[in-house]
């Protein structure tokens, strides 16, 4: 009889053979060897699903295919199929560092973490082909407890950054029945779930070793990157995770901590879209569209008063710059303020 693993590793796959097979060895060649990883191919055109069922000749391999439905619901299905005490994902053109899983699950371990959260790597490349790091500041450990220090909540997420899966731990048990919300059809969907997460989560350590290295790769030029149903669809995921957002302030923040927190989620959110709406260049109308929902959704999920960008903190100028222009609703000014790699 086949024994459960410690650790289920999720791979969602759509059109990736030219990096596939490198992102699953990243994952066969860990430390940890006791693990399954399931590969849900979402409908590949491109000799990835042979790839996939080629993989399952190392006995750890699951590989199953469905129709293209996007990557929740390829996550989805992983989770529904995950036996695993404890369950991460890995993107189907990224690679793991060698001993992330060990070191996670035994940070997990030592301290009955429903989470563990590590550090990562993340390479951009642009429609021409070159590829470059975007840097970002190592957080520090952490260790969150909520029956003992349910205010050093807005200390942890300050210390993870963005809240992706990829370098993410979770235990299957605390997980229970959360999915990733197809509604996020353009991206959006780790925060969503993240937040999720974090409104039924009793315990979660935050490590400052590199997990992975994340691959942002360009799919085409940037002036074709907007699309209207693309922009609205970020704004429809933007308002679910101010909610999301909101229900986990409510298990992990008391009355006389909440505020700031609250400011600097608010602040993750609408730097978010800031950037999202500026990179796609949008026209006038559809930004304008855009903030108004946005807003509706930020004051009826995590009400905050006017000009709390001034007490968020973590933030750089640039950012800071963002919220201040949203503040005074000239937050289209955003659009001549070019991203660092613009500049290289």
């Amino acid at each position: 009889m086949k024994t459960v693993a410690c650790v289920s590793v999720i791979m969602p796959v759509y059109n990736a053979a030219a990096h596939l097979e490198a992102a699953v060895q990243s994952v066969l060649c860990q430390t940890l060897g006791d693990l399954e990883l399931i590969l849900v191919d979402d409908g590949s055109t491109d000799g990835s699903a042979a790839l996939c069922d080629a993989a399952e000749s190392d006995p750890r391999v699951r590989a199953v295919h469905q129709a293209n439905a996007g990557i929740c619901a390829a996550r989805n299905r992983g989770l529904e199929l995950a036996a695993g005490e404890y369950v991460t994902f890995c993107d189907d053109d990224d690679a793991f560092l060698p001993d992330f899983l060990e070191t996670a699950l035994n940070a997990a371990r030592e301290n009955a973490a429903d989470l563990v959260r590590m550090d990562f790597r993340l390479f951009r490349s642009d429609a021409a082909g070159r590829e470059f790091e975007l840097c970002h500041p190592a957080g520090q450990p952490c260790c969150l407890v909520l029956k003992d220090n349910p205010r050093d909540y807005g200390l942890f997420l300050r210390m993870a950054g963005p809240l992706f899966v990829w370098n993410a731990l979770y235990r299957r048990e605390a997980l229970a029945d959360l999915r990733f919300d197809t509604r996020c059809r353009r991206g959006v969907e780790d925060f969503v779930f993240n937040a999720q997460f974090h409104a039924r989560m009793e315990r979660a350590v935050l490590l400052p070793q590199v997990a992975c290295l994340h691959y942002e790769r360009a799919q085409g030029s940037t002036s074709a990157c907007f699309s209207r149903e693309a922009v609205e669809a970020r704004v429809e995921a933007a308002s679910l995770w101010a909610q999301a957002e909101a229900d986990a302030l409510k298990r992990w923040c008391t009355p006389q901590t909440l505020a700031p927190v609250r400011s600097e989620r608010r602040a993750e959110i609408v730097t978010f879209l800031m950037h999202q709406l500026r990179d796609a260049h949008a026209p006038h109308p559809v930004r304008r569209a855009c903030w108004r929902t946005l807003r509706a959704a930020l004051d009826d999920a995590l009400p905050s008063k006017t000009f709390d960008f001034l007490r968020v903190e973590g933030q750089n100028k640039k950012q800071i710059l963002a919220l201040f222009l949203y503040e005074v609703h000239l937050q289209g000014l955003y659009q001549w303020f070019p991203n660092r790699e613009d500049k290289q």
